[in-house]
């Protein structure tokens, strides 16, 4: 070999070295690269194609492998990239990281991820931080406005037993409170405010002793006293238990809700256990006035009144609820391990249905709410026949003989009946008769007689196809001495004057 071929030889030798050289420290000294530095290179770059992209998602890479001091940012930067290079399960990834870090769900609106909104991992985050409005959403926001509505118009109506009348609203209000948290959850606004996690939780020990009660103060006319304040002391233990997580930021609160910060969860527990024996104790405690007020009670006529049914309703609803919520306490609060996530709707819907039910009834019979006279008459007449002495077998005697005057002897239309002539054709006492009224019928002597008269004369009114008798004589007839007499009783009854009734006879008859 001669000298110049050595020397090239040599020269070319120390060009490959020196390339390899100049190589090594470019790829070690990248990931160091401040992010500052990688911006300006971006825009050096002048970045418009895909090979650019994939080469500078491996430089952040690298970056964040070495634990680089911007890692928050470079999250952003991978979540971003990784959406815009159509990479769903990597942009998922270093998405939910940057939230976890920052707290900043505005990531989401970057018009990277339009590349990948058709995924599942993009529906996902959507369902997870973003706004959610659905049918379900606004069911359930519009039943707790109802329920809102209900709680304060109540308050409003006279005529009514006023603890009953709190009591109800407060139950109601409470319901409503669970069912718009529900909301803001389900719907994400929940991270826009914070400070309304858990607000229905304070008054979860509440459900029970509210209906507890009202339906003391429907059934017994219950006046609410200071050691009634009792009940209501597991929810001020609850408020101080619950008030250091209610005193948290805002911050604080999301970090919570993204189940960042696990030091809260002991909280989930104590508020399941204590709602679920609360539930447990005040159902068994209404369930016994419930058994107490009809043994005492009744016949067939006390238990079909509308009050009663709606009560009924209103129990069932709660023991149903009750159920419901335990099937659904169980896995969020920890004690096992997963659930459907439909069982959320489950209750919640038991919820509503609760409040939209009792709405309805204070729309369709308003007196259910607003007088409790029946429940009152029926206590009192329970208290004031409980040492007549009547037997049982007498009453059932003397309710046979009373039944036997009005429908075959039709003693009712004679215009001078009262309670004392009753009584001697019955050959008992005033006290007896006014007993077995009372408690059979559950109406007085008097509303008892207008039933009988006004039903005979809607028999007569029918019969009377050509219109030929006057309202006078048919007042007379069953047993009224005047036509006002006549006319009011005929309305209270019927809800329509005699005359109207004869005419809407008539155009039925046309």
């Amino acid at each position: 070999m001669t000298l110049n071929s050595k020397t090239l030889l040599f020269v070319l030798c120390l060009f490959v070295i020196s390339n390899k050289l100049v190589a090594i420290p470019k790829l070690k000294t990248a990931p160091y690269l401040f992010l500052t530095q990688i911006d300006s290179l971006i825009k050096q770059k002048n970045i418009s194609n895909d090979m650019t992209q994939l080469e500078l998602l491996i430089l952040y890479n690298d970056a964040l492998a070495e634990k680089h001091p911007d890692s928050i940012k470079i999250f952003k930067k991978l979540a971003i990239l990784n959406a815009d290079l159509d990479q769903p399960k990597d942009a998922y990834i270093f998405t939910k990281k940057y939230i976890n870090n920052t707290l900043d769900f505005s990531i989401l609106n970057d018009r990277a991820y339009n590349v990948i909104r058709d995924s599942e991992e993009y529906k996902e985050l959507s369902e997870s931080f973003l706004l959610q409005i659905d049918w379900p959403t606004f069911l359930f926001l519009y039943v707790a406005l109802i329920g809102f509505f209900f709680t304060i118009i109540i308050n409003f109506s006279k005529k009514s037993n006023r603890y009953a009348k709190l009591f109800i609203s407060g139950f109601v209000g409470v319901h409503s409170l669970f069912i718009l948290e529900f909301v803001l959850y389900i719907s994400n606004i929940q991270y826009k405010l914070p400070h309304t996690y858990l607000m229905a939780s304070v008054g979860a020990l509440l459900y029970g002793p509210l209906l507890y009660f009202y339906f003391k103060s429907v059934t017994y006319n219950f006046k609410f006293k200071i050691i009634d304040l009792l009940h209501f002391l597991p929810t001020l233990i609850l408020l101080v238990f619950l008030f250091p997580m209610y005193s948290l930021s805002s911050n604080e609160k999301i970090e919570i809700m993204l189940e960042l910060d696990n030091s809260y969860n002991i909280n989930r527990y104590i508020i399941f256990i204590s709602k679920v024996i609360s539930l447990v104790i005040y159902a068994i405690l209404i369930g016994k006035i419930q058994f107490s007020h009809r043994k005492k009670g009744a016949s067939s006529e006390y238990k079909e009144r509308p009050v009663d049914k709606w009560k009924k309703t209103i129990y069932r609803i709660h023991i149903i609820y009750l159920i419901s919520y335990i099937i659904y306490g169980l896995p969020v609060s920890g004690i096992l391990l997963s659930f459907p996530y439909f069982i959320n709707y489950i209750q919640v819907s038991i919820m509503s249905v609760m409040v939209v039910y009792l709405a309805y009834m204070a729309y369709v019979q308003p007196e259910i709410f607003k007088h409790d006279y029946a429940l009152k008459s029926s206590v009192m007449s329970l208290e004031k026949y409980q040492k007549s002495g009547l037997t049982n077998a007498l009453s059932q005697e003397l309710k046979e003989n009373l039944i036997k005057l009005f429908v075959e002897d039709k003693v009712y239309k004679e215009n001078n009946i009262n309670l004392e002539v009753l009584s001697k054709r019955l050959n008992t006492t005033r006290h007896n008769t006014s007993q077995i009224i009372n408690e059979h019928f559950n109406i007085n002597f008097f509303e008892l007689i207008n039933k009988f008269r006004i039903k005979e004369a809607i028999c007569i009114l029918k019969e009377d196809i050509h219109g030929s008798l006057n309202i006078i004589d048919i007042a007379y007839e069953v047993g009224y001495n005047n036509k006002v007499t006549f006319n009011k009783a005929f309305k209270k009854e019927t809800s329509l004057t005699p005359s109207e009734f004869i005419n809407s006879q008539f155009k039925k008859n046309i």
